[in-house]
């Protein structure tokens, strides 16, 4: 019997987002009779952890559980609990961060600051897969020894601000560089035309038996509204374009059109996002429900789903709307087109606050059309388990 390949996964943390999910719904797919796997994450947090198979051995974290603390807090801490170094690269993580620059040059002045503090990988693999973009492909290149390294870039590489020159060494390195849509690869090609080779499209995992079974529990959306209700299932940053819909919002209100948005996710700009509905006078409009654990109920439950994302990779949320038949509006994205037909099965609409507006009054005011493109999804079959076979013929099974 051949013996089992020593496999390695990298991310950042296990929160609720596209790419966590994406992570643990590959892991729990897993081949563990031929495969034995670590996962390394930075930080050992996030709604997902407790998804994670048991047959995956979760590592120690990189950074301390402090380290993620506001700064004062962290660097006292850090020191009170023996991790002085940590808080020195904590320190002048911070400092790196403030300087100006795209999220590309933040990147590369934190991780040549954090490249002198992690430990390297304590085992040599088969194969390490560092499953985003930034510090777990750095990680991965510099700091594990192992016989095939594969990375995954989730996102459109033109879209994202990331630092070319900085990760061209890092891309030259990878023997695998996956992505998640024919667009997001033509990106990758773009910029590194010279390894064209290496570049791979591996499709988000879905599987429409364990959605449908999931978005039966119970739901409670913590009112008693019973009118027209949209659903966002995103991380509360820039990206995702949830600032350009609250204009939106306010403006179908004022006409008198009665509905509730409802957004499910956590993020930096959850503050300024809830502060603006208040400006709007929206605030009763919008309601902002935290992570949750299981969001299809949520989606089940929804009129309209809307992603008003800057950019995009391939959306899961996206996916997973169209899995349970739901109606959805999607901004002009650089990948909106991957997913969505406009005028088919979805509506894509102007990245502004007058074309989201005018997509959700068509929407929200038209049940004719929310049903042909419900009928549309609903005989489209979006179960993809089989895109695992990509991952194991990366990896190598011999």
């Amino acid at each position: 019997m051949s013996q089992k390949k020593q496999v390695l996964f990298i991310n950042y943390s296990l929160h609720s987002g596209g790419i966590e999910k994406s992570l643990v719904t590959l892991l729990s797919l897993f081949d563990f009779t031929r495969y034995d796997v670590d996962l390394q994450l930075f930080a050992n947090e996030g709604l997902f952890l407790e998804r994670v198979p048991p047959q995956v051995n979760l590592l120690p974290p990189l950074f301390p559980a402090e380290y993620k603390l506001n700064i004062r807090k962290a660097l006292l801490a850090l020191v009170k609990n023996g991790h002085p170094l940590a808080a020195v690269c904590r320190l002048l993580v911070t400092f790196a961060g403030k300087t100006p620059g795209g999220m590309g040059d933040r990147l590369a002045r934190m991780w040549k600051i954090e490249k002198h503090f992690v430990h390297p990988a304590r085992k040599e693999y088969d194969a390490v897969v560092a499953f985003m973009e930034g510090q777990p492909i750095y990680y991965a290149v510099t700091k594990v020894q192992a016989k095939r390294k594969i990375g995954f870039i989730h996102g459109d590489y033109n879209a994202m601000g990331l630092s070319q020159d900085f990760d061209r060494p890092y891309v030259k390195q990878l023997d695998a560089l996956c992505t998640v849509s024919e667009g997001c690869k033509m990106a990758l090609e773009d910029n590194f035309p010279e390894f064209r080779e290496k570049f791979h499209v591996v499709y988000n995992i879905l599987s429409a038996q364990f959605l449908r079974k999931m978005a039966e529990a119970p739901v409670d959306f913590g009112d008693r509204y019973s009118g027209s209700r949209v659903l966002s299932i995103a991380r509360l940053s820039v990206q995702k374009g949830l600032d350009l819909a609250l204009p939106a919002v306010a403006s179908l209100r004022e006409k008198g059109l009665e509905f509730r948005w409802y957004i499910i996710g956590v993020g930096p700009e959850e503050a300024a996002l809830q502060e603006q509905a208040r400006s709007l006078g929206i605030e009763q409009d919008v309601c902002f429900l935290g992570e949750q654990a299981n969001p299809y109920p949520f989606l089940r439950a929804c009129d309209v789903y809307l992603q008003p994302s800057r950019f995009e990779g391939k959306s899961i949320a996206v996916d997973e709307a169209m899995v349970l038949c739901k109606p959805i509006l999607l901004t002009d994205f650089s990948t909106a087109a991957d997913q969505v037909t406009s005028g088919e099965n979805g509506l894509i609409v102007p990245m502004t606050p007058e074309g989201i507006a005018e997509g959700l009054e068509k929407l929200l005011t038209d049940g004719e059309l929310r049903q042909r493109f419900h009928d549309a999804l609903e005989a489209e079959d979006y179960t993809n388990e089989n895109e695992i076979e990509k991952v194991y013929s990366l990896i190598g099974s011999e």
